[in-house]
């Protein structure tokens, strides 16, 4: 059963635990009552004692159901211990039935608390064991010391080996949860420096050291120039990442940049070094005074960061409190394995949406070029022949003027249009059909071909389809116009079972009983798109159909 929620895994653990308290109080409650001969030493007070415990096992078990958040877990195992130790002493001591419960305090405290807590709960608990032996008289008479040394290895032995693998579980959890968390923090809109900020931080919390430093490549590839990111235990602010010089960024980039290693405090210790191309592991009598004075004498552990075999940096761990060993080389490694593919993506996404933008700007000046500028140049030259004609002495310039403000008022709307579109962020797709309607209306103004648009106003045309479309209706327009003497074309636009198909329709010239050409551009851009060209006759029409798979 897997419990992606912390709360929801500990919750279960503690129902858990708690139900298996009962049943080892309800299991031991029934095995003296149904064997009364054992504890035979103050039975009455061992019989009210266990029957205490197990109501008190009860209400732990009900509480663990209905208010699980207000179960004192971090003190139960010493509850637990104190009752085993009130039943040992009531019970003989050595011989007692009972000794067996240290082990369920012993895996309590380990698995909820870690190891340094259930070696505690070990050691105190063999050194009770050993008191009440030497306190409590025996129900034989005499103290069996095969029998104590038995127990007591056995209850030091096991409790050991229990604290370790309870505390491994722990460690295993928590390094899961870290590796899940840096693998999520790749929101484009944080940028790769916040990016990297936060994940060495998160490195820094789980270690709780001092430091944590990253000297970082500012290219995809490698290669400097550097940056130097790092997070303090006690600086509560983010702090920017600053720019290397070149000498200062080898010096802490090391001359060996294949190896992870773990530099010690004292100056007797050996540094741990670890190859993580080959993966050999050597412990060596190694300083580095360098960085032995940076850190100021404290534990350092660095490994190198590679991106498809592209040294990129380096990363340090520096703690006062600790020891580093080779477990955590291969953690720290394993948590850059899961971080270099999240900045790349962030590295990409920003350079598309930079190339995006500038593609976009590049756009924008072409539409303003051609919606605004042109117009007004038009409008210019307008103005022009009106003074022209005025330093002629002609005053008959009202149709002039009149046009010109005909022309003026229509470039403002089209502006209007143009800048509305802009705000509301109008794809290619809301924008085509406008476009062709526009363009179909000014052609039939300057040539006085009487254009019919049949087209749906949810046709899914977007970007590059929607320019291609608008080159091959301007073409077919202008063929129409140049190679018959129709006074009226249709335009159809249409879209079914996956393709787009327009048709161009017009008057077929006298004489011609088929259609005998192909329009040659049309023909180019429908097949770039994977379409393909009709040209036949339709009654006294002549007709091009496009058709274009979506």
């Amino acid at each position: 059963m897997e419990f992606p929620n912390p709360r929801v895994r500990d919750s279960h653990d503690v129902r858990m635990m708690s139900a298996m308290r009962l049943a080892l109080a309800a299991s031991a409650l029934l095995i003296i009552w149904f064997d009364p001969s054992k504890p035979d030493f103050f039975f009455p007070a061992t019989y009210v004692t266990l029957v205490s415990y197990a109501l008190y096992s009860l209400v732990i078990y009900v509480a663990s159901i209905r208010w699980s958040g207000i179960v004192p877990n971090r003190f139960l195992h010493w509850i637990d211990l104190g009752w085993y130790v009130l039943l040992i002493a009531l019970s003989g001591g050595v011989d007692s039935i009972f000794f067996f419960f240290f082990f369920f305090a012993i895996l309590t405290a380990s698995f909820q608390r870690g190891f340094s807590w259930g070696l505690r709960v070990t050691i105190i608990s063999t050194l009770l064991f050993t008191l009440l032996a030497y306190l409590i008289v025996p129900t034989q008479g005499r103290f069996e010391i095969n029998r104590f040394l038995l127990r007591y290895v056995n209850l030091l032995v096991l409790g050991y080996m229990i604290a370790y693998w309870g505390g491994a579980e722990i460690s295993l959890r928590a390094r899961l949860q870290l590796l899940k968390e840096v693998s999520l923090l790749s929101n484009p809109r944080f940028g790769v420096e916040q990016t990297i900020q936060s994940i060495i931080e998160r490195l820094r919390s789980f270690y709780n050291a001092d430091a944590c430093l990253l000297v970082f490549s500012k290219k995809s590839n490698g290669g400097g120039p550097y940056q130097l990111h790092r997070v303090d235990r006690n600086e509560k602010k983010n702090q920017t990442p600053t720019e290397m010089t070149e000498e200062t960024a080898w010096m802490l980039l090391l001359s060996s940049p294949t190896h992870a290693a773990v530099y010690p405090k004292r100056t007797r210790s050996n540094t741990i070094l670890y190859d993580v191309k080959t993966g050999h592991l050597t412990e060596v009598v190694q300083k580095n005074p360098t960085l032995f004075n940076a850190f100021e004498g404290k534990t350092c552990l660095t490994v190198p960061v590679f991106s498809r075999n592209q040294m990129l940096g380096r990363l340090y761990l520096v703690d006062a409190r600790r020891s580093f060993d080779y477990r955590d080389i291969d953690f720290v490694l394993q948590v850059i394995e899961q971080v270099i593919p999240v900045l790349e993506n962030i590295r990409l996404v920003d350079r598309l949406a930079s190339e995006a933008a500038e593609q976009e700007r590049r756009k924008i000046g072409q539409d303003i070029h051609d919606s605004v500028i042109q117009p007004y140049i038009g409008l210019q030259f307008g103005l022009a022949a009106v003074r022209q004609k005025l330093r002629s002495g002609s005053t008959d310039v009202i149709n002039e003027i009149k046009d010109l403000l005909e022309l003026t008022e229509g470039e403002i709307q089209e502006l209007r249009r143009y800048v509305g579109g802009l705000r509301r962020g109008e794809t290619s797709q809301n924008a085509f059909l406008p476009a062709v309607r526009h363009f179909a209306a000014k052609f039939s103004d300057a040539t006085g071909l009487q254009i019919e648009i049949n087209a749906p106003d949810d046709l899914p045309i977007y970007d590059r389809l929607a320019a291609e479309l608008f080159q091959m209706v301007e073409e077919g327009l202008s063929n129409i116009r140049r190679h018959s003497s129709s006074s009226y074309a249709m335009l159809g636009i249409s879209s079914q079972n996956g393709n787009l198909t327009l048709q161009l329709r017009n008057d077929r010239r006298k004489g011609l009983e088929l259609a005998s050409f192909t329009p040659r551009s049309i023909a180019d851009r429908a097949a770039a798109l994977g379409g393909k060209t009709l040209v036949y006759t339709d009654q006294n029409e002549t007709v091009v159909s496009v058709e274009i798979p979506l």
